[in-house]
Order: C-alpha cells, then structure tokens, then sequence
C-alpha cells in the first residue's frame, strides 16, 4: 500500500482503540480492490470527541469514519444530519464527510444484527444492554416483526429508557420470563470475561439463536459452544455491516469475493 497526499482517509473513533478490527479489513479491502485510500483509528478520549469532530469537518481528505465504544451516543448528538433510523435512536456509527465538510450520520449496526440472526418475525427476543448498539438491534428486531423484546441491564433505569425510546408494547424490561422461551437473544453489552448477569445459558433451546456482538472471545460464546447452542460470532455481525458501511464512506458497491477474502484474512469464514 502507497500513502500520498491525495490518499482518501478513512477512520474509526473508539477508546480504546487496541481491539477494533475495522483497519484490517477496510485496509484489507482496499488493497484488493485497488483503490487509493487508507484506514486508520483515532484513539479519543470521551471529553475529546467535540473537538475531534470539528477537525475532521476541515480535513479535506477525510472521506468518512465509523464510530464505536464509546462515543455512538455523543457522535449523533453532536451531527444535525442523520439518516431516519440514528435520528430515532439517538446513536451513530457511520459518518460521511461530504464535500462542503459537513458530517452526515448513520447507523448500521441494526441492519448488520438482523442479517447476521436471520429472520426474526413473531420472535421472543432477549437482548442484554441498552446502550447504542442495543438501541439499533431492538429497532432492527421490531422493524423485522418480532412479537416481543425484552431487555436485560445492568441499570434497571437504562432499561427503561430504551423501552420508552422505542414506544412499543413489544418491548419491556426483562421480568424473570421463562429463558427457554427465547427464540433470539442478543449480547450486546461490553462484558467478555464472563456471562453477563450470570444467564443460565444451559435453559435455553437448542434452536435459540444467540448473537454475540463482541469481537473478541467471550466466556459466553465458549460455554455457548459447550453447550452446543446455536452461536452467531460478532464478526457476523460486522460482516453484514461492513457492505453497507463500505457503501457509505466509499460510494462504491463491494465485490462478494473481496468481502469474503478481507474476513477471511481475520479469520473469520462465512457460514
């Protein structure tokens, strides 16, 4: 890969930024594909971000950035221009840099959940944490029909907010419901190294299907796997997102093969 000055730049703000895997693969991608522009993540702090955002609006080869832990909220606070789906959930983790250097926003983390579990109509649905991504899967699940969302967090006052932030009777604060009449469950909290509020993995069905949405390895995939349950990885997640995403910042549609091989080189294989 040559860099020169009229590379285009592409970056993720997070904290830490040690974990994102979004640089090898874009980097990945765009190698493949023979296109001038890079990949990099920016490192910043939470009370940093304001003044991040307003660098990036006169950076004049900056073509976008993805946003993650743990600035989706703050980022779509600080953009008047947000696609319908992050104006209803208060949560970015895509932004275009336009020409005129405005910052427009969107959020794909729904769409990249929703492909990755499958279809999702009529399903009871357990989804743990209610901080961005929660915000963008439970939209995601009640757009694809799901009869019921409920949410399990730590703080029950979050939980209640992202059901009155969704304004439907479908989604409630967990309550002690029955685990094995879970169709769908989601782990979209920050927790690896153990199973989040203890969940009883061993009373769900064999044919539940659990999304973990970290990355990295979790306790919760591994006992998952132990038990045999039916295991959606977070790369899936960030597979299905990554088309759309890539589509954002570039404008550019992406090759199936070239997608398939940018995974690949991270070690993950689609199903």
């Amino acid at each position: 890969m040559i860099i020169t000055g009229s590379t285009r730049v592409f970056t993720i703000l997070s904290h830490p930024s040690t974990h994102v895997t979004a640089p090898l693969i874009f980097n990945h991608l765009f190698s493949s594909m023979g296109l001038d522009m890079v990949y990099i993540a920016h490192d910043v702090l939470p009370g940093s971000v304001p003044h991040a955002l307003k660098s990036f609006a006169g950076w004049e080869n900056l073509g976008g950035f993805n946003v993650t832990i743990p600035h989706k909220e703050s980022v779509a606070g600080l953009l008047t221009d947000l696609c319908p789906v992050s104006r209803r959930i208060g949560v970015v983790n895509t932004v275009v840099r336009l020409p005129d250097g405005s910052l427009r926003g969107a959020n794909t983390d729904g769409i990249g959940a929703l492909l990755a579990i499958g279809p999702a109509g009529g399903a009871s649905c357990l989804v743990m944490g209610a901080g961005g991504a929660s915000r963008a899967i439970v939209h995601a699940l009640l757009e694809a029909g799901a009869s019921k969302v409920l949410i399990l967090n730590r703080s029950p006052e979050g939980a209640r907010r992202l059901c009155a932030l969704m304004g439907s009777e479908a989604v409630r604060p967990y309550a002690g419901d029955p685990l094995e009449e879970m169709d769908i469950v989601v782990q979209a909290t920050p927790v690896s190294d153990a199973i989040p509020f203890r969940l009883d993995l061993s009373r769900f069905r064999p044919a539940t299907r659990i999304l973990e949405t970290i990355m990295r390895p979790t306790a919760l995939a591994e006992k998952a796997r132990e038990l045999g349950l039916r295991l959606i990885q977070g790369q899936a997640m960030l597979y299905h997102q990554t088309r759309e995403n890539f589509r954002i910042l570039t404008g550019l549609d992406l090759p199936q093969d070239a997608l398939d091989s940018a995974f690949a080189s991270i070690g993950y294989h689609r199903p």
